[in-house]
Parts: C-alpha cells; structure tokens; sequence
C-alpha cells in the first residue's frame, strides 16, 4: 500500500476527532445534569414558598442557558473554545449579579445565601484554568477578581462590620490566594510538559535520519544489538536485509541530487508499508538502507526482500523517474557479532549487483 503524499494535511493544533467527540459527550452530559438540578431545585424552592423574582430570574435564566448550550454543543454550531468561554462567562456573571444584588438591595436580594454562592465562586478558577495556558488563565482570572472586587468594593467600606461584609472579604483574599496557587502549578505544569516534549523532540532528532525521516544508522545500531542480545539470551532468530538504490550515482548526475534526495525519501515511504511493525528500518547511509526483522528465519526474510525489489520496480517514486533496488539478506549464525552478520549482508547485496541488479541475494543462516 503506497503513501499518498497528496493527502490532505490536518492542522497541528486541530484536536483527534474521537478526543472532540468524547468532549462533546462530555459537555452534553454535564450541561444535562445542570439542567436537570436546576429544575429540581427550583421546583422545591417553589414547592417550600422560599422563592422570589430573583431566583426565578436566576433559575430561568439557567433553565434557558443549558439546553440553548446543550443544542449548540450536539448540532455543533459552535467550537468547544466558545462552548467552555460561554459556561465561564454565564457562571461569572450569574455568581456577581447575585452578589450585587445581595448587598446592595434587600428587597430582591434577601432570599440569596451568599455563603453557598461563595463556594461556587473558586469553581470558577480551578475552571479558567483548565482551558487553556496558564497565563491566559491567570489573566482570566485577574479580570473576574476584580469584577467581584469592584462589585462589592463600596459595600465592604460602608459595612465592615457586617456578616455579609465579612463572608464577602473572605472570599476575595481566598480567591486571590487560590489564583496564585492554580498559577503557579499550572505554570509548573506547563514548564514540565514543555522540558519532557524538548526530551522527547531531541530523543527523536538522535534517532531520525533527517532526511528520510527514519530511523538513522546510530538507532539501527542499537535496533540490531538488541535482537543479536535476544537471540543469544532466548535463541530468537532475526534477519537483515542491505538495500541500496541502483545506479543511484546516474539518477543524481543526470536529474540532480534534488531529485535524488527526493527519490530517497519516496524510497523510505514505499518500502515501510511493506514491513511488518515489528520491522526496524533506517537509512544505513548515502543511498543503503537497512532492515533488522525479528523472529524472521532466512527464507521468510529473503522472500520479503523480493517482494520489496517488487514494489520498488512497480512504483513511480519521483518525477515519473523510477529506480530499482538490490537487497542483501543474511540470517544471524551462532556467535555472530554486528560486523559479521553486516558483512555476509554487504556480500549478498553485491551478489545480486553482479547478477543484474533489481533482485535479492542472500546467506543463510548455518544448518
């Protein structure tokens, strides 16, 4: 199976479509539950006779909020981004228009609690700073604080000494302590995820040749030492395979080695699907590649350097230019070291240059 090289190219910051699907279930199951709860607790307050056109206001104003959200989410009218703003943006104004309106108007704010409302207010952080980076999510946060701070500013120096005044300052020297704390963790957090992403990136350039994107010589290395470590440990046999482009000195003086980096590349894409996973191929140098095959005797190995000759000839790799490869198999032998079971490789590949190129030779292994 070719790579298609025309494929089109998914956007690095787009999320997987199953991770958008799993976040859109999410939200409609958590926008459902709020739905649900709130309808529940406004039909007992109801029921009790503790309402007032405050908290109808309040609970019609969630009772709306949810299922308008909950149908934005499923037809997906709206990206998840706005979704998760919308749900921040609703609870921030809900939490300070009820503060307001419970300190400074006793006749529609007297049935609102502002302690439970107080706890929900820290919900809000934890929440901005699950969105996205921590600096956005500090900034967030600073700008809903100071809301809340200029809402019950005025209160706070008229009324000191009040239950509410005390509950409400409270809140705010909470609420400044926690930002720091989710700042600093996220900030920590992120620093962390970028040092182990700079570990891995460099990880991955130690071990990729940079041209063809496979594994490079230094990681075939140690991908052939490891199976040499198996088979002398737990006699699991492997073989390699040699391959090297032919004529690949022509193809770059009569089309240039820009062609000829190309057709390295095309060679890299066209050989790898072949393979197993459990095949290790890298760029061995120049125009040789290398294939180490686990638990792959000689005459399996030898048969699928073929069926590689086969799809290299078949296949138009760059240009309209094709090329065609020879491959040399060896199977491990008992006591080999790297250099040797290389060297019975190499000679196999030359064996099949002398005899016309664009085949396999190989070395078996010993009876």
């Amino acid at each position: 199976m070719a790579l298609d090289v025309n494929a089109p190219m998914i956007p690095a910051d787009a999320a997987p479509p199953a991770a958008d699907r799993l976040k859109r279930r999410v939200l409609m199951t958590i926008l459902a539950l709020a739905w649900l709860s709130s309808v529940a607790a406004w039909a007992q307050i109801e029921w009790r006779g503790q309402s007032s056109t405050v908290l109808r206001g309040v609970f019609g104003a969630n009772v709306v909020f949810h299922p308008v959200l909950f149908l934005g989410v499923w037809r997906r009218w709206l990206p998840l981004r706005w979704v998760d703003l919308g749900c921040l943006l609703f609870a921030a104004v809900i939490c300070a228009a009820c503060m307001a309106l419970r300190l400074y108007s006793a006749t529609h704010g007297a049935a609102i609690d502002l302690q439970p409302l107080y706890l929900w207010i820290p919900v809000i952080y934890v929440f901005t700073f699950t969105l996205r980076d921590h600096r956005w999510g500090l900034r967030v946060s600073l700008a809903i604080l100071a809301l809340f701070v200029v809402l019950s500013g005025p209160y706070l120096m008229g009324h000191l000494q009040d239950a509410n005044a005390n509950f409400t300052l409270q809140m705010l020297m909470v609420s400044a302590v926690l930002i720091g704390a989710l700042y600093f963790f996220a900030s920590y957090q992120q620093r962390f995820l970028r040092a182990q992403l700079t570990v891995d990136e460099l990880a991955r350039l130690a071990n990729t040749d940079v041209l063809t994107q496979v594994a490079n010589r230094r990681r075939m290395g140690e991908a052939l030492a490891a199976e040499l470590v198996r088979f002398a440990r737990y006699g699991h046999v492997f073989s390699i395979v040699l391959i090297d482009i032919d004529h690949f000195k022509a193809v770059n003086d009569r089309f240039g080695h820009a062609v000829g980096d190309q057709a390295l590349v095309a060679l890299a894409q066209c050989v790898a699907p072949v393979l197993r996973d459990v095949d290790a191929l890298g760029r061995w140098g120049g125009e040789e590649f290398l294939v180490v095959m686990p638990e792959t005797g000689f005459d399996e190995s030898l048969h699928k350097a073929q069926a590689l000759c086969a799809q290299v000839a078949a296949t138009t790799l760059v240009a309209g230019h094709t090329v065609t490869i020879s491959c040399g198999v060896a199977s491990v032998h008992a006591g080999d070291t790297a250099d040797a079971l290389l060297q019975r490789a190499d000679e196999a590949l030359y064996a099949a240059k002398r005899l016309g190129r664009n085949r396999a030779e190989g070395a078996p292994a010993a009876g």
